[in-house]
């Protein structure tokens, strides 16, 4: 834990122009992090930018009615991508929801060159040398937890905008407050944002009720060709392209896939390869046994916490598998 709040908000007050930017693939606590900063720091009359490696994942748009986060690539909402020399000018860079080069992307190339400009702000075990200035607590559920803190040691009022999307960077890195990591404290700061007009109905809606008909067919076909093993304490499931294809998903369609192998009873270790579009292989670790899948996945590479972690390999799909197959029996 590295949590030296002096210094954090003095740097956040003498900054001017800054730029967010959090991993690839953004989640809810990366993308509900970067916009409840993003609030906190214009109210602190600064010049903000959220700049990600990628675009923000089509059911994930709701997060940012306003359009505020752009991305290196194009995208719907922003059909002229930004460019890496477009960043130069700012005086400040914080990166929420990871301390690992491999996860940042292109962005990675921008953190490079302004290294010396780098603030990191986040909740992770695994890191790299990403900056000299940290400010992380591996305690912490969510990076959206620390914001909700940042905010309030700053005095900026909670507005709907900021409120939002850090609930829900609270509530799905918790699993909805049910993940061990749920505290007394988790519920008073999400009271307070709730205080701010952030709807949990509405949230929950947006999150859990809005499936294609092509998301339930993968769901099925995913599940259907889980396999348990070690006395069924371990379930491992394979999403290839084939796979996506065959039922007309879409790449965020895999998402929480592995959380649903948890509710096999008995299970206390969940294991999901999932082969990207460019023959690469996310893996994905959630336990509730003595195995740290944060050890598992700094293994390839990776990182995250010791119940739930992740990893990019490279391909073949089967290699891949028989990796992490190994690996697992290994850790077991």
């Amino acid at each position: 834990m590295r949590l030296d709040w002096a210094t954090l908000l003095e740097v956040l007050r003498q900054s001017s122009r800054v730029v967010l930017t959090s991993h690839v693939r953004p989640d809810c606590d990366s993308l509900g992090s970067e916009l409840g900063m993003l609030g906190i720091l214009e109210f602190l009359g600064k010049d903000v930018r959220i700049v990600n490696a990628q675009a923000t994942p089509p059911d994930l748009a709701w997060l940012d009615p306003a359009g505020r986060i752009e991305s290196l690539e194009k995208s719907a909402k922003h059909p002229v991508a930004v460019k890496k020399s477009d960043l130069l000018d700012r005086d400040l860079v914080i990166v929420l929801d990871t301390s690992a080069w491999a996860q940042l992307g292109a962005m990675a190339d921008v953190v490079k060159d302004l290294r010396e400009k780098v603030l990191v702000i986040d909740h992770h075990v695994s890191e790299d040398n990403l900056s000299d200035r940290w400010f992380k607590d591996t305690t912490a559920e969510a990076a959206g937890r620390i914001v909700s803190e940042i905010a309030l040691r700053l005095k900026v009022p909670l507005t709907e905008p900021i409120a939002t999307p850090l609930f829900t960077a609270i509530a799905t890195d918790t699993g909805w407050f049910r993940f061990p990591s749920t505290s007394g404290e988790t519920f008073r700061i999400a009271a307070r944002l709730v205080d701010a007009n952030a709807n949990p109905t509405a949230i929950y809606g947006e999150l859990f009720e809005q499936d294609s008909i092509a998301r339930l067919n993968l769901v099925g076909r995913t599940l259907a060709g889980a396999r348990v093993s070690h006395e069924g304490k371990i379930i491992t499931s394979v999403v290839s392209q084939s796979d996506i294809k065959a039922t007309e998903a879409v790449a965020s369609d895999t998402e929480d896939l592995v959380n649903l192998t948890l509710t096999v009873k008995g299970t206390q270790l969940a294991v999901i390869l999932i082969e990207q579009s460019d023959g690469r292989i996310k893996a994905s670790f959630r336990s509730r046994s003595h195995v740290d899948a944060s050890v598992l996945a700094a293994g390839f590479g990776g990182g995250g916490h010791k119940a739930a972690a992740g990893a990019i390999l490279p391909g073949p799909l089967a290699t891949a598998c028989q990796r992490v197959a190994a690996a697992v029996d290994e850790a077991w």
